[in-house]
């Protein structure tokens, strides 16, 4: 095969928090193999005005439900990680909503992320796909407004120190969080409370007219 005739695709890697505390990753069966893979495909001219375009398809593929964020990860490409010959592949992480399993198609499936890679093995290269991508998601949310495109459209802060400790293991203290969220105009107030076993917690919403997306530095301390 020359490079002419290189098979060239996005592969997206694509995260949601669970209900048990998790990150999950989207994953899909192909008929001829037992294997798990990531939704991948080849570019469509006719259809995809950009490489964002063609990861959007890939995830359209699989579930209904739309992506929050989508972030250009890594391209690699070689004459061995795919069978069939020359291979490049630009790589996307997505990140969703919490989400209904009913929004899957039949070949589909989540699978958590342990120790920082997929808790099954994943087909050809997936495995450390996911892994880079992870690695990315990791060093971003330590300077971004990324926790909260995991979280539903109404959340409190609590929820957001959670996505911390399930991404990294270990999570900002609450001040620190309330004063780069709430300072910042991140976030607007909806006005309602989530009640529970302790107080009334505030539920916030993500400004859409907020600018402050990125922050000057990482965060100095954490918590286990």
């Amino acid at each position: 095969m020359s490079l002419s005739t290189a098979l060239i695709s996005v592969d997206l890697v694509a995260f949601k928090l669970a209900s048990n505390n998790r990150l999950q990753v989207l994953t899909h069966q192909l008929p001829e193999t037992p294997l798990l893979q990531l939704p991948a495909g080849r570019i469509d001219s006719e259809q995809d005005q950009s490489l964002q375009d063609t990861a959007k398809r890939q995830l359209e593929r699989f579930t209904k439900e739309p992506a929050t964020y989508y972030e250009q990860v890594i391209t690699i490409g070689d004459n061995h990680r795919d069978s069939r010959g020359w291979s490049l592949t630009v790589v996307y992480y997505a990140l969703l909503q919490p989400c209904d399993e009913q929004m899957l198609s039949e070949d589909s499936r989540w699978i958590d992320i342990i120790d920082g890679k997929p808790a099954e093995p994943l087909a050809y290269d997936h495995s450390q796909l996911v892994m880079e991508a992870l690695a990315r998601m990791k060093n971003k949310i330590q300077y971004s407004a990324l926790p909260i495109y995991l979280l539903p459209e109404a959340f409190t802060l609590s929820d957001i120190q959670n996505v911390f400790s399930i991404v990294l293991d270990k999570a900002p203290p609450m001040r620190s969080i309330r004063n780069r969220f709430i300072n910042s105009d991140l976030l607007v107030n909806t006005g309602q409370k989530r009640h529970g076993s302790n107080r009334p917690a505030t539920l916030y919403r993500a400004n859409a007219n907020s600018n402050n997306w990125l922050f000057d530095r990482l965060y100095l301390t954490t918590r286990a």
